[in-house]
């Protein structure tokens, strides 16, 4: 027999999908099971109930309403629509206006202020999230299911292929359901829904159109969208986002104090002026552009389509500003351009043991230069990626079983007179099963997936490396239940058993990286890495408003990580990658409760809490963990205008490891509001928002530069949106 190729697979899998949903489109149905009732259609600019969605296939879902209109506390990743209580483990969404006020040009900071999150700031243009303190591929990245295919996980400093900007929704997801896309994401996945590929027909043609300014960056963006139902089951999709910015001003010294002591009393004058350096974190100016394009054939019981989309951006990197007239660093900047193709198929069946086919696949080819100011390219990324995945979501009712498999491709090479680590190729494959069973008052959920990860890194003339190729096969398995236990509260308990493959960044690198500003040196040697997590949640919520409490502990037998060793090459502090026992653990608590209401206007309250400990064999801690945070806000919610204010406390961190600094706490306080000023435009909305009002120095703990680039200071943000 023939074998057939992954991408083979996908395609015909496809073809069949196409098949069975145009002939459900045309009318081939049966009585079990019948498709639930489209809602009439709506335009963009006219407002929308909450739909009623829960247990719904994600076909079904938006036949009921375009995904960014789905109610905040729904999740769509996954077999099925579920409201985010009766998960059976923590997460979180962030749609709608709090997506639009809380929009970054980086998917770090975009979801800096959601439980259990931080960000590993690298300046404006670059920034991956800190999931309970993880980073890196203990936090996969996901659009509409799929990796991002860029090289954010080698260096701080590469920015995502991802433009929140254009997001329709956001969801983190942890326990059974991720390992659906990721194994040892120890932290969770970040979803990022897009409407790129079509997934329901619109009324004729809908689009949205947006103006945005930063007053922090001197910040410009335009951007918009069109879907058009263009004759029979067709809607073809167009998008398209500019962003420009100048260096972002910071609220205080470029240094942090141990470093700015530093400055201060060096005979160099111009070392000492770094010690009074403040305002604009120099050489930090960005533009980015992207350009997407698809089309879709949407039928009564699913969709078929493909997108094409083009990321650019030109962005500066913050610099290790040197304390020694010996060794100056340069300003860099990196040239970045990703070409993309993506594909998706999904067809729910009218009857049968069969539910939901669906299918995923993406490709894309990046490259980033990194050029030295006024000097030359000092290194090219290029990677070359492909990702496909295909489910079969299995039963009816109360029973479901998600089937399915998965391979990634990724070709990897570093070029220049020094390049950060050898050619290297690697390929994944996995198989991955997920039941769920509804009980009523109690849902059960279990998991388990396998990968077999294959790396080979071939010689480089440069490094003069030793060839390497190396397989791990892993397993991840997670369960979990979720219970009620009186009229407004539930209680969910899950636990996981997690092995993930060490990457080629943490097995080849060996070379001065611009990210960490260090010299990084891989550890060919590494093993799997092992965890173990358990985790529990309490959840209320009636007319009285709700509380969410998760308490977790993670505890690694081989945990990989870059520990700085007190050595110095050129000036840089030297990091190697090692694994040893460690154990995390921490908590999330949320409070929303009404106040009453004030010129037609709902008030309520709100507190978020989230902390997390990390510790290593011997009792050392673990580097880079966020202190504890403390946000609280009062919100205002009318048919025609919401506001909020909130303050965000977040705490020294001097819990560090051997050569980390402290990191001292700040005090941010925002205000946002928006206003839908024309009654018959109601697609039309103003926005108005003034992030760290009083332009506090602020630096986060987990990000390698803190101690050279703080966060931004008063930025005071207006934007337009049209919907119509």
């Amino acid at each position: 027999m023939t074998s057939l190729s992954p991408i083979t697979l996908v395609i015909r899998a496809a073809a069949l999908a196409i098949a069975g949903a145009a002939q459900a489109g045309a009318g081939a149905q049966t009585t079990a099971d019948p498709p639930a009732t489209p809602a009439p259609a709506q335009r963009a600019d006219e407002p929308r109930a909450p739909p009623q969605v829960e247990g719904m296939t994600p076909t079904e879902a938006a036949q009921m309403a375009p995904m960014e209109a789905l109610p905040p506390d729904i999740v769509v990743t996954g077999s099925r629509v579920r409201r985010q209580t009766a998960l059976v483990a923590s997460g979180s969404v962030l749609s709608g206006a709090e997506l639009e006020t809380r929009a970054r040009s980086t998917i770090g900071e975009t979801l800096a202020h959601q439980p259990g999150i931080s960000s590993n700031a690298f300046g404006p243009s670059a920034s991956r999230p800190v999931l309970r303190g993880f980073q890196g591929e203990r936090g996969r990245l996901l659009i509409d299911g799929v990796g991002t295919l860029d090289v954010s996980n080698t260096s701080p400093d590469h920015a995502v292929a991802l433009n929140p900007l254009v997001a329709d929704r956001i969801e983190v997801l942890r326990g059974p359901t991720a390992l659906l896309y990721a194994s040892g994401s120890s932290g969770g996945v970040v979803n990022t829904v897009s409407g790129r590929i079509a997934r329901r027909k619109p009324d004729g043609v809908e689009g949205v159109a947006q103006l945005g300014y930063g007053s922090a960056a001197t910040e410009g963006s335009a951007g918009a969208r069109l879907d058009a139902a263009v004759g029979g089951p067709i809607v073809l999709h167009l998008d398209g986002q500019f962003l420009r910015g100048n260096p972002v001003d910071t609220g205080g010294f470029i240094l942090a104090p141990v470093e700015r002591a530093i400055a201060a009393v060096s005979p160099d004058p111009a070392i000492a002026r770094l010690a009074r350096l403040r305002g604009a974190l120099p050489g930090t100016g960005f533009q980015t552009w992207e350009l997407a394009g698809g089309a879709s054939a949407v039928f009564a019981r699913g969709h078929a389509g493909f997108s094409v989309s083009n990321y650019a951006s030109q962005y500066g990197l913050p610099t290790r500003l040197s304390l020694d007239p010996a060794t100056p660093q340069p300003d860099t900047y990196i040239d970045l351009n990703q070409l993309r193709v993506d594909g998706r198929f999904e067809v729910d069946l009218a009857a049968g043991p069969l539910r939901t086919l669906r299918g995923r696949f993406a490709w894309a080819d990046y490259r980033h230069f990194e050029i030295v100011r006024g000097g030359a390219r000092s290194a090219t990324f290029l990677n070359l990626g492909y990702e496909g995945r295909i489910e079969a979501v299995f039963g009816r009712g109360r029973w479901r079983a998600t089937l399915g498999g998965q391979y990634v491709d990724r070709d990897f090479k570093v070029l220049g007179a020094a390049p950060l680590l050898p050619p290297n190729r690697t390929r994944q494959y996995g198989v991955f099963a997920l039941h769920d069973l509804d009980l009523g008052r109690l849902k059960l959920e279990g998991a388990v997936r396998f990968e077999q990860n294959d790396v080979r890194g071939t010689i480089d003339p440069i490094l003069a490396n030793p060839p390497l190729a190396r397989g791990y096969g892993v397993w991840n398995i997670a369960g979990g239940g979720n219970l009620v236990v009186a009229r407004d509260w539930k209680l969910a308990l899950n636990a996981q058993y997690q092995e993930r493959a060490p990457v080629v960044e943490e097995l080849l690198t060996q070379g001065i990286d611009p990210g960490t500003q260090g010299q990084l040196i891989g550890n060919p040697a590494l093993g799997i890495e092992r965890s173990w997590t358990i985790e529990a949640i309490a959840r209320g919520q009636g007319r009285w408003g709700s509380v969410s409490l998760a308490a977790y502990y993670t505890s690694f037998g081989s945990y990989i990580f870059a520990a700085e060793t007190g050595a110095l090459v050129q000036g840089l502090p030297v990091f190697a990658f090692t694994a040893a026992p460690a154990r995390y653990w921490g908590m999330e608590a949320q409070a929303r409760l009404p106040i009453g209401r004030l010129m037609g206007a709902a008030l309520s309250g709100d507190v978020l809490v989230d902390y997390t400990e990390a510790t290593l064999a011997g009792g050392g801690p673990v580097p880079r963990i966020p202190p504890l945070r403390l946000l609280g806000g009062i919100s205002a919610d009318a048919p025609r205008f919401d506001a909020r204010a909130e303050v965000e406390w977040t705490t020294p961190q001097s819990r560090i490891a051997a050569f980390e600094t402290p990191t001292r706490g700040f005090v941010m306080v925002n205000l946002s509001a928006g206003w839908k000023p024309l009654p018959r435009m109601k697609g039309l909305v103003l926005r108005v928002a003034a992030n760290n009002l009083f332009d506090a120095e602020a630096r986060r703990h987990a990000s390698f530069l803190k101690d050279y680039a703080p966060l931004a200071g008063r930025d005071v943000r207006l934007g337009v949106k049209l919907a119509f």
